[in-house]
């Protein structure tokens, strides 16, 4: 599970056989991806290499594309509702009534002509906007044209646009009888033996969940873990069933597993339903008015002014047990987001872009983070581009792009820009998911008071608690890099962020200036991770931790191959080319 010393500088040959290269050096392939690769390999995560097949991220397993919804009902917020398109007075109460009414129609398109909307959250809520019921899309005529303004600047733990399934619609929570898996399933698996298959029938969905025990937790070598384990989560993985063989008592799923899953720590599997589906955002910007505090944008800032958790970081970073005695401007707008999918089944955010509100003297667009989908499946986000938080303190805050806990989605042709973390992975249950061309640009940057300032975090990272199997495809990173290593220092989580991956690939990786480091990629995974051609003037990767004592739990060193090399790498795309293969495209 950990790595020795490594930083493989630019072209750098590391020892063994790694590439499969034509002699006329003008293309080569990875062994591990040749032409008898299978899906469903009979390998063992805890000691083979294997790339997993990646292809189901996205809307509809990409079997489907996005629907264009052209006769669907239309609910024009300004004819139809009064909005205000002039930016002039308020149309949240315009707006959210068009939503209603599209949700008692049984869905449909609301419309958001060209203008500017001024919103915020009312009395109470937690978001200015929400989408709860299936079949809604809120598309407006352009991300150019139609702009969203959230004028509240108070803003703590809300949401601008929210976007959630009805309540018991978590993962965690059981709908009717559980069974366990009777047989260690070591490998990618499809089909699943049970105790009992009476609770389940072809079509219907289910959650397949691994609750961390001591046993687990000492198989990777966590001690900072053991009495934690009911808070860093579990391997949830949300299938579709598939078949039920009740002779066997065997469940046949629509994607395979991504880690071992051991009898012994009983994983189960349970229906759930209820899921919000179908829902969409498209075709506008969003902004907030920036906040006009001077001062308290430094990292720990966000923190409340008295409470365990203030205390617990006063103790962790020496700092004097009155630091956090007055509330500072970070506090109000720690851990908002522009928009959020919670709960959400085949869903989508295209041509959204964040914007800096006019009048926001320190070029912010947004007070914290832009998009985040949580424990969500086949959700695509694509072509977006979200930048400047004014905030990137500690304690999750100034991400652009964000997943928690979610299965098989697909970020494509984004860009995150002047942010704490542009793109980030975080969770036990996150896994299946797939960045695509995407863009990371400046890195470490908050707009703050000033309008430029540094941010302690970096990167477009893994971030906490063994999100795993996930897979970063032909991305660049412009004065950023690309990482899933130890995190042993975060002192301050509790449970700490430690091992942040496991079996996550970085295919085909560009890096093309980079002031912190000389990698693009920092990959430091438990069991193995992989990192398959990189290119561009910053092309080096690391694979080293800054703790040797916790070597162990990331041996064996990652698997490396192609340094410098990715313009000639074949499949350019492995998600591309993995798709291609499933569909027979």
């Amino acid at each position: 599970m950990a790595s020795s010393l490594h930083l493989i500088a630019f072209a750098a040959l590391v020892s063994g056989p790694l590439l499969s290269a034509q002699e006329d050096g003008k293309t080569w392939s990875s062994p591990l991806y040749g032409p008898d690769w299978s899906a469903t390999p009979a390998l063992s995560f805890a000691k083979d290499k294997i790339i997993q097949d990646f292809s189901y991220a996205g809307y509809a397993n990409g079997e489907k594309p996005i629907p264009d919804l052209a006769g669907a009902k239309r609910f024009d917020v300004v004819a139809g509702y009064g909005a205000d398109p002039t930016g002039k007075t308020d149309s949240t109460a315009a707006i959210q009534k068009a939503i209603d009414a599209a949700a008692a129609a049984g869905g449909g398109v609301v419309d958001l002509p060209a203008g500017t909307y001024r919103v915020q959250p009312g009395e109470g809520n937690r978001y200015a906007l929400c989408v709860r019921k299936n079949g809604i899309v809120i598309r407006g005529a352009g991300p150019e044209k139609t702009f969203l303004l959230n004028t509240a600047t108070e803003m703590r733990e809300k949401i601008i646009v929210l976007f959630q399934a009805p309540s018991k619609a978590e993962w965690n929570r059981r709908e009717g009888p559980s069974t366990v898996i009777t047989a260690d399933l070591m490998g990618p698996s499809v089909e699943i033996p049970v105790a009992d298959v009476s609770a389940f029938k072809a079509g219907g969905w289910a959650v397949i969940r691994n609750i961390p025990t001591k046993e687990w937790v000492m198989d990777h070598g966590e001690t900072d873990w053991l009495g934690e384990e009911n808070k860093i989560g579990s391997i949830r993985y949300y299938r579709r069933i598939v078949k039920v063989d009740a002779e066997r008592k065997v469940l046949t799923i629509d994607v395979p597993t991504r880690y071992a899953l051991k009898v012994r720590d009983k994983p189960q599997v349970y229906p759930k339903s209820g899921m919000l589906e179908q829902v969409g955002l498209e075709g506008l910007s969003i902004g907030n008015v920036q906040h006009p505090g001077k001062d308290g944008w430094k990292n720990l800032d966000f923190a409340a002014p008295e409470g365990d958790y203030t205390r617990r970081l006063a103790e962790s970073r020496g700092l004097p047990g009155d630091f956090a005695a007055t509330k500072k401007s970070a506090y109000d707008v720690h851990a908002s987001y522009a928009v959020t999918m919670t709960n959400v089944l085949d869903g989508w955010i295209r041509e959204v872009n964040s914007f800096q509100p006019q009048g926001n003297t320190t070029g912010c667009h947004l007070l914290s983070n832009g998009i985040r989908m949580k424990e969500s499946r086949n959700v695509t986000v694509e072509r977006c581009h979200f930048q400047h938080p004014q905030y990137g303190g500690g304690g999750g805050n100034g991400y652009m792009f964000r997943m928690d806990s979610s299965n098989e989605c697909l970020v494509r042709e984004c860009r995150a820009e002047a942010s704490r973390h542009g793109f980030s992975i975080s969770g036990m249950g996150c896994s299946g998911n797939v960045i695509h061309r995407c863009l990371d640009k400046d890195t470490a940057r908050q707009t703050g008071s000033t309008g430029s300032e540094a941010t302690e975090g970096r990167s477009s990272d893994h971030h906490q608690w063994f999100s795993h199997s996930n897979l970063i495809d032909h991305c660049t990173a412009d004065n950023s890099w690309f990482e899933a290593r130890d995190r042993f220092y975060v002192k301050l989580s509790r449970p700490r962020h430690n091992l942040t991956s496991a079996h996550t690939v970085y295919w085909n990786t560009e890096g093309l200036r980079n002031s912190f480091h000389p990698f693009v990629v920092w990959s430091q995974q438990a069991d193995y991770g992989y990192v398959i051609g990189t290119r561009g003037e910053v092309s080096g990767v690391r694979t080293d931790g800054n703790y040797p004592e916790r070597k162990e739990r990331t041996d064996p060193v990652d698997v490396v191959e192609g340094i410098g090399k990715g313009d000639t790498l074949s499949p350019a795309s492995l998600f591309e080319d993995q798709r291609r293969r499933r569909l027979g495209q």
